[in-house]
């Protein structure tokens, strides 16, 4: 008699607080109960009345939701915050926003303050979402200081790796405000390695990698063409010289062209000359200084 009255009471109990079926606490039989275990039952009703409704306001007042701007998680807000934030159109129907469950979406498909389980961290932005500019930009500094190498006819190695690693540094930080994963800047000093790691971790295509090897290549034959360039104009008046104190004649030189490099620093060039003869000439680099050679005239 007594298992038959727990056992009715239990399904009075579990109909009044909703947990054979799921649906919302109702305790508004309790005032009628007058078993002792209908009051306990009605007790334990109670309190998880009260305990669900202070746990959904709660989840309302937490400051758990992150919105996207310019590649980068802005958050946490709160839900009165980010309501504030679309009156004020900072955030926008179509702004990517996650409000502490499953991924990213639009801020249109939001229902807020589900109640559901938050976690203190969001996922990382989709890698669509990523700012790459960054890494392009290392693709350009190839390009950009071969053609000033070209033109300067020097090194400048120094201020390559500089800037290569200032980039590094700034997509470093670019990915981890997106919530991804960054290669070591350190690996700027191999820019090629850098962006192949750079593209495994966010799962995009490799177009700036091959883009840099592209971009290698092309600077490596400016910066090729600027040095033999200098090169040729700094033996052009050495041939003068050479023709007016050893062979003393009258001719100048007007234009030096390197025709190969047998070796690395000795070229074989031709010299044209204001008469318009032209005569072959070796050239080679010995430290910062040419030496040119003029056959017997």
């Amino acid at each position: 008699m007594v298992f038959m009255c727990c056992s009715l009471c239990w399904r009075w109990a579990s109909k009044q607080t909703g947990l054979d079926d799921g649906k919302a606490l109702d305790v508004s039989g309790c005032k009628y109960s007058r078993h002792w275990i209908q009051r306990r039952y009605c007790q334990v009703a109670t309190c998880l009345q009260v305990g669900s409704s202070c746990s959904r306001r709660t989840g309302m007042s937490q400051a758990s939701w992150y919105y996207a701007l310019n590649g980068a998680q802005q958050g946490p807000f709160t839900f009165e915050q980010m309501k504030q934030f679309v009156t004020a159109n900072i955030i926008h129907p179509e702004t990517p926003v996650w409000s502490g469950v499953g991924d990213w979406i639009s801020l249109k498909d939001t229902e807020l303050g589900n109640g559901a389980p938050r976690t203190s961290t969001p996922p990382p932005l989709a890698a669509s979402q990523i700012d790459n500019r960054f890494a392009w930009g290392l693709v350009w500094a190839q390009l950009i200081f071969g053609l000033i190498e070209m033109a300067a006819g020097s090194n400048i190695w120094w201020l390559f790796i500089g800037v290569n690693v200032g980039l590094c540094v700034a997509d470093e930080k670019r990915l981890k405000a997106a919530g991804h994963p960054a290669p070591n800047s350190w690996w700027c000093l191999l820019v090629p390695v850098y962006l192949w790691k750079r593209a495994n971790l966010l799962g995009q295509s490799k177009n700036y990698f091959f883009a840099w090897v592209a971009a290698f290549v092309v600077a490596g034959v400016l910066s090729t063409a600027g040095a033999q360039s200098v090169i040729e104009e700094t033996a052009c008046p050495l041939v003068t010289d050479i023709i007016h104190k050893q062979f003393f004649q009258g001719s100048s030189c007007v234009k030096v062209t390197i025709d190969d490099e047998p070796k690395t620093g000795f070229y074989r060039a031709t010299a044209l000359l204001d008469n318009g003869n032209e005569i072959n000439i070796t050239i080679e680099e010995i430290g910062d200084q040419i030496q040119v050679r003029v056959p017997a005239q």
